[in-house]
């Protein structure tokens, strides 16, 4: 048994049986308590040298982290002489004759609950001598190799590293899903792309997706595991994101050729075009947010109709850490376009459920953005490009309290929402009131801007504060008269 602390820590369990190691993840670890039950989720075997290994497996690999020895030792089948075909059958009674664990204990496949894809197990101890009435896991965190804990090897340079595409864990996971009849898989030059829609709605006849912040990209992976990302526009996000690389091992049947969405989380699991940004500096994981399947099993599936092409979907997901099936419901769009806006999500995406696919936009495919409002003060504007009249952008801001001081912050600008007539009127209402020097705390901030006295104040609706404290995808909806610019401060859900 190992410990490996990866995405989150978890314990993984390993039984040698018909020259390969049969494997569970533990979330919360063993227990020699009787009665007490632990969720065992049961993933692809791993090469025999496997059982050894003590170290890091490195960013961008499959299971990056470190990972100790947790416990070893030999175990004996008590019901059975042919321990691979118990654990095919889904049940497993052994004796283990480990350094921590010992005795009898229970492995059992349970019923996944309605929508789970993984392959739930129970890893329960049996009443014996070795039974324990309390299981304190946190003091048993160091390995019976080495005397080390997961953190003592994150931290040491010269510990081993384990290459999960190397020859026997290629292998070894090959041999555990299908490969499907080797046909031709379609070229897509373009995505089915969205409409935008003003409202919600109700309608048993269309699904509801989260609407994802991050890069649209095509996943294709060919009969000889071949793996590559391409954008809407055919770019190549393989290179650009090379954390993904371990998609290619990702699926339960090959060739696939599945569209989605590339996305960074925030502890709250939801998407983060500005975490994305940064992870492509700094390689850090991401995931792979699954919502269409168009090739699997040697089938082009495009004409299927919507519903039926994500339910076969769900079913090919063999890594959940990994990828992430974009879930919907039936019905309820403005109920969860609601909640959606609650929870700070980007939007909605409402799906005609016997749509097929197609590589162009479509009214089958609709968006529904649910975007932060709130009050901002004018302090400037920027010059017109091209034909445009009046003004290209305004300036925006908000008053915060730094170090006992009141003082207006720069939080961005705002150049979409107006008329030709509004432009006119707005430029002419700023002339009046405009100034030399800059009202923002931090100076001149954009060259060429000309700034105003900061007085007005706009109502503005955009997606997200960024981590720079300025408003994104911002768009103007109209003076407020009836607030003071006094009164502005920035609005940051708590």
């Amino acid at each position: 048994m190992q410990m490996h602390k990866a995405s989150r820590l978890h314990w993984d369990f390993r039984l040698e049986a018909g020259g390969t190691l049969a494997s569970w993840a533990i979330p919360k670890g063993p227990t020699m308590v009787t009665g007490d039950r632990r969720l065992a989720v049961h993933v692809e075997d791993h090469p025999l040298e496997y059982r050894t290994f003590e170290g890091t497996i490195p960013e961008g690999e499959y299971g990056a982290g470190s990972v100790i020895v947790w416990d070893a030792g030999t175990y004996e089948p008590i019901e059975t002489t042919d321990a691979s075909n118990a654990i095919a059958d889904g049940k497993i009674k052994f004796v283990m004759h480990g350094e921590k664990l010992k005795g009898l204990f229970t492995l059992v496949r349970i019923k996944p609950r309605e929508g789970e894809t993984s392959e739930p197990w129970l890893l329960f101890k049996d009443r014996d001598e070795y039974a324990k009435t309390s299981w304190d896991l946190t003091r048993h965190a160091k390995s019976v190799k080495s005397g080390k804990t997961v953190e003592d090897i994150a931290h040491d340079p010269k510990a081993r590293t384990w290459n999960s595409r190397r020859k026997g864990v290629r292998k070894a996971h090959v041999a555990a899903r299908t490969i499907a009849k080797h046909e031709r898989v379609p070229k897509m030059k373009s995505v089915m792309l969205c409409t935008l829609a003003k409202e919600p709605f109700d309608d048993d006849a269309w699904l509801f997706e989260i609407k994802w912040d991050g890069y649209r990209a095509l996943c294709t992976v060919d009969v000889q595991g071949k793996l590559t990302l391409r954008s809407r526009n055919g770019g190549d996000l393989l290179r650009r994101f090379p954390q993904m690389s371990s998609l290619a091992r990702a699926w339960r049947s090959v060739p696939i050729e599945v569209d989605g969405e590339i996305c960074a989380l925030d502890s709250h699991g939801r998407s983060s075009f500005q975490a994305l940004q940064e992870a492509a500096k700094t390689k850090k994981p991401l995931i792979y947010v699954a919502f269409d399947l168009l090739y699997a099993d040697g089938r082009d599936l495009r004409a299927e109709p919507l519903e039926a092409r994500k339910k076969i979907l769900h079913g090919l997901i063999a890594d959940e850490h990994l990828v992430l099936y974009s879930k919907h419901i039936v019905g309820k769009g403005k109920e969860f376009f609601d909640l959606a806006r609650k929870r700070g999500l980007e939007g909605v995406i409402a799906k005609r459920r016997n749509s097929i696919y197609e590589a162009k936009r479509s009214r089958d495919w609709l968006k529904i953005k649910a975007h932060l409002e709130q009050e901002l003060i004018i302090g400037g504007w920027t010059d017109p490009q091209r034909t445009r009249v009046g003004f290209g952008s305004l300036l925006l801001g908000a008053y915060e309290s730094r170090n006992g001081k009141r003082k207006l912050e720069y939080v961005g600008n705002v150049g979409t929402g107006f008329s030709e007539s509004l432009l006119r009127e707005l430029h002419a209402a700023l002339r009046k009131i405009a100034r030399q020097k800059s009202p923002f705390a931090q100076g001149d901030v954009l060259r060429g801007a000309h700034y105003v006295e900061p007085k007005l104040v706009a109502q503005v609706r955009f997606s997200e504060w960024t981590r720079d404290g300025l408003v994104r995808q911002a768009a103007f909806l109209g003076l407020r008269t009836d607030k003071k610019a006094k009164e502005v401060v920035r609005e940051i859900p708590r």
